[in-house]
This record gives C-alpha cells, structure tokens and sequence, in this order.
C-alpha cells in the first residue's frame, strides 16, 4: 500500500443534477442515559455543543490518523469520503461553517472541489488551528478561508451567518447532541443546509461482546446514538426533510484497507513516526474496531437536513 507523503507540522442522493444550495454569490470577508445511546465511556461533565477534551488530537494521534486516511484528514475514507458526502452538492456561492475543521483539508476541498465562496472552520485545539491556517496560505486561500479557536458552547456567530453548515465525524465528541443541532439550525439562513457525517450506532443487538471491548479499549468521548434518535434529535430542535445514508457496509471494506496500512513494512515506518507502543495502540484499535463495525454497532453515517426558508 502506497501511503501518502504527511505534511506535517513539527511543533508539534446521489443524482445526476448538482444541488445548488446557494443562489447569490457572498461577500467575501478577512476576518441517566437514554435510550439508543451507548454507556458512559470516559465521559465527559460538559453539556455543551461542542464539548470536547482539550488535547485529544495531539500531533502523534495526528500523524497516525493521517498514515491511515491521507495528508490533512483526521477521519475515515479520507478525501473520498467527502467526495461521497457530497454527490450531487454544489457550493457556489456559499458561506460554509466546517465544525470540527481539523487541519483545514476538507475546508480547501470545499472551496477547490465545490466552489464554496468563503469556509470558516471552528475547532477547539488551537494547534489544529494553526495547522490550518498554514494550510490555507499554502493553498493560496487564505482570502477565502478562514479558521477560528473557539471555547466549548454555543458557536459564536449570529443567528443566520452561514448558507451552509458543514461537519465530518465531529459530532461524536458531544455529549449533548441535541444542542449542537439547535446551534446549527440558529446559525443557518433561512433554507440553509446542514451537510454532514457522524459516527452513530446500530440498536442494542450489536452491542456485542466485541463491540464493547473495543469501547474499553480506545478511552475516548465518543458519544454515539442511533439514525432513529439523530433524525428525531434534528427533526425536533426544527430541520425538515432529514435524511439519512448509513455506511457501515462501506466501512466494513474500508476498515481492511485501513488494517493494512498498519501491518508489514507499514507498521514499521508509522513506529518510525510516531514510537512502537503508539503504533501498536493505533494497530489494536484497528483490529478491534473491525468487530464493531463488522457486528453493525459502529455505523458512520451521512446526513442531510434542511432549514426550512
């Protein structure tokens, strides 16, 4: 398997007719547990949209991440996902919000790819920031990108700032997603869209022995609910027309490609990165997550769901 070459930073519906989401071009600017909801796992006491633990993306977590899904992509599939979530969308002319922006490469693919006018990624890791931005200048986008530290809590923006709000496998870190979809719907203009993808779960029959080694095992504050509660979630804080694409079957291939760029001579060039006992971590949670994944509890899933004009 040919990995791509990490740019790192050291200091660390498918369809046939585009979606257009956005009819007039913008200014550009400078500047107890419920139901269907997994146990607690190293839980967190916050109850806020975008409650996370400060640190969790540290820059070996980050190179791992990468070896797996690509330079600048912190999440599974890597540009192609985004290119999955995306079919049939177009962006011109769009105000983009990208929740979680990470190291900013699925901001510049949605100004590259599909003509978003302007993307402000928020994400509460202020080196993901930094990463981001030199990125951005890197691409010659830094008059069309922008990225902003925010504080866990209500986004920091007024009521309808953005045509479209944007977010890959950055949900899962909150603990109240409910919260975070009401933020979305506030910031969104009237008829806006919110695009994106999450990690969510199967019902309580795939909850399996395996599954829940595997949550024991990664220590993390993933926070994950099933399509019936994310939809119902999304449809009672005010989205209509939600709708749905679970992709397990997807990651039930895609989690072998990702198990093979941690063996062999793969393996031992991410321990030259990142340290044995990092890469051998990163190795086990693989292996393990293919159980989940093959038993149907871990289903990554698109969305789609509209604000109504």
């Amino acid at each position: 398997m040919v990995h791509p070459k990490l740019h790192l930073v050291t200091h660390r519906h498918s369809g046939n007719i585009p979606m257009k989401f956005c009819v007039k071009p913008v200014c550009l600017t400078t500047k107890s547990r419920p139901s269907g909801a997994t146990p607690p796992f190293n839980s967190i006491n916050k109850s806020h949209p975008m409650a996370n633990s400060p640190g969790q993306y540290n820059p070996n977590f980050n190179v791992a991440l990468q070896w797996m899904w690509g330079d600048g992509f912190l999440s599974p599939g890597g540009p192609d996902e985004v290119r999955e979530m995306m079919k049939g969308v177009t962006l011109d002319g769009c105000r983009v919000l990208d929740v979680g922006s990470g190291l900013g490469a699925i901001a510049v693919m949605l100004v590259e790819e599909f003509g978003a006018a302007e993307v402000v990624g928020v994400d509460v890791e202020a080196h993901l920031i930094e990463s981001s931005r030199e990125r951005a200048n890197k691409a010659g986008l830094a008059n069309q990108i922008v990225f902003q530290l925010v504080e866990p809590g209500p986004l920091p923006f007024p009521a309808a700032s953005f045509d479209v709000v944007f977010s890959k496998d950055a949900i899962v870190h909150m603990p109240v997603k409910r919260d975070f979809y009401a933020e979305a719907l506030r910031v969104l203009k009237p008829g806006g869209r919110f695009l994106g993808s999450d990690w969510l779960r199967g019902d309580d029959s795939t909850f399996t022995e395996r599954a829940k080694a595997w949550i024991e095992y990664v220590h993390l504050d993933y926070k994950m609910q099933d399509i019936s509660h994310t939809t119902a979630a999304m449809e009672g804080v005010g989205f209509s027309s939600v709708t749905m694409n679970d992709r397990n079957e997807w990651y039930q291939q895609a989690i072998r490609a990702e198990l093979e760029s941690l063996a062999g001579d793969n393996f031992v060039e991410l321990a030259k990165l990142i340290g044995e006992k990092e890469a051998q971590y990163r190795r086990q949670n693989s292996q393990m997550k293919q159980g989940a994944i093959d038993d149907g509890f871990l289903r990554p899933t698109h969305f789609v769901a509209h604000k109504p004009s």
